[in-house]
């Protein structure tokens, strides 16, 4: 059994121990060390990184694991040039201690976050999950209910970074026999033996195997960033520490960057883009109306030249040029307005040709088989079809109309 040197000071970064047991599998080879400070996944904590030294040089450790037995095995990679460490021989472990720091953050402020949830929206808080970016906790809400207000987030938060204005104690123990039933615990143990009980201030106090900071204020800042129904429960994503600060900077530093553009401040900024967006909205609508004028105009001229058809209807097979594209399908609905028509259009685009083939209700002709005798990617109805080609052979298309296919 490895003696645990992170529960006895989870801020201890550099520790001296002995190889006891060293086996390999396909991921590669393990140390079983006498001690270790190296904290192996958990409870949703992800393990340790660091490195070890010993006689033969330094090795990296790259993935920590607790085995049934409670020997913890660390997977070692060595450094060009060394060689790992043999049974028996001493290593000195130094921690990453940014990534170690990073997770009792996160860990800790989950214990404040997970309380404030069960006070305020009596929530049963099933786990925790540290992801290398963002954190989050899966929550049973009464009534089986999957959401809480915005307003109930926000007091959740409030109240959570109030906790860390308290500064409360953070204290780790193995109560003594008969003692735990008495805890206020705020949910029940998931292990039998050996209960490790974590107490943040006069307020919290819950089973957990984690590595912890010293005070609630040491987390700094928490941050709920989303909650949204996952599996019959609610997962809240939270940001601590100095993930959360890291965060705040980069939306001010957008939100001023948006305020700059739009030459507002930081508060005016979304009252200004929601009043653009409504300016830009009037004008889609009327660019829209002017390019349905414009393509009432030029269906006419192009009815004229259009080629007949065998049973007295019209074939329209034009091209638009690159700045004409987007009166495509307004002219599409202009032509086949009138009856007997079947449209053919191509225009340039970012992926090739695109094409637009269009008939008249009176008409049977199936576009979307036109489509595919063009050699263009697409589909639609039977009336109105688009896709794209590398090179559309409209010729093809209309020579299938005219023959009575399609």
């Amino acid at each position: 059994m490895t003696r645990r040197l992170y529960f006895e000071d989870a801020f201890l970064r550099a520790f001296a121990s002995s190889v006891t047991a060293r086996r390999e599998d396909a991921a590669g080879a393990w140390l079983g060390l006498e001690a270790t400070a190296f904290y192996p996944e958990g409870g949703g904590q992800p393990w340790d990184t660091g490195t070890l030294s010993g006689p033969g040089g330094a090795c990296r450790v790259t993935e920590v694991r607790l085995d049934g037995d409670g020997v913890i095995w660390h997977r070692a990679e060595a450094a060009p040039g060394a060689r790992l460490p043999e049974t028996g021989e001493a290593v000195e472990g130094r921690i990453d201690w940014e990534r170690r720091f990073d997770h009792m953050q996160q860990h800790t402020g989950e214990h404040i976050l997970a309380n404030c949830v069960h006070r305020l929206a009596g929530g049963f808080i099933h786990g925790l999950h540290i992801g290398s970016e963002v954190s989050s906790i899966d929550v049973t809400l009464p009534g089986g209910e999957t959401r809480l207000p915005e307003e109930t987030l926000d007091e959740i938060e409030a109240l959570a970074n109030r906790r860390l204005a308290e500064d409360g104690d953070v204290v780790c123990r193995i109560p003594k026999p008969g003692e735990l039933a008495a805890l206020p615990l705020r949910k029940d143990p998931t292990v039998k033996e050996s209960v490790r009980v974590c107490a943040v201030g006069d307020y919290e106090m819950v089973a957990c195997g984690g590595t912890h900071l010293r005070s609630a204020a040491q987390v700094g800042l928490i941050k709920i960033l989303s909650a949204q129904p996952a599996r019959g429960k609610m997962r809240v994503f939270f940001l601590c520490g100095l993930r959360a600060a890291r965060y705040f900077q980069a939306c001010h530093r957008s939100l001023s960057r948006v305020g700059a553009m739009l030459n507002a401040g930081v508060e005016q900024a979304p009252e200004r883009l929601a009043a653009l967006q409504a300016q830009m909205g009037e004008a889609r609508r009327g660019l829209a109306a002017l390019r349905g004028r414009l393509a009432e105009a030029l269906a006419p001229g192009l009815t004229e030249t259009a080629g007949p058809l065998p049973d007295g209807g019209l074939l329209v097979s034009h091209r638009l040029d690159g700045e004409e594209s987007d009166l495509m399908e307004h002219l599409a609905q202009a032509l086949i307005a009138r009856p007997g028509i079947v449209a053919l259009l191509t225009a340039p685009s970012a992926d090739g040709e695109a094409c637009l083939f269009a008939r008249s209700q009176n008409r049977g002709e199936d576009m979307r088989e036109l489509l595919k005798q063009a050699g263009a990617r697409g589909g639609g109805r039977p009336d109105w079809a688009r896709g794209v080609a590398s090179a559309a052979d409209l010729d093809a298309a209309a020579a299938a109309v005219l023959s009575g296919g399609g």
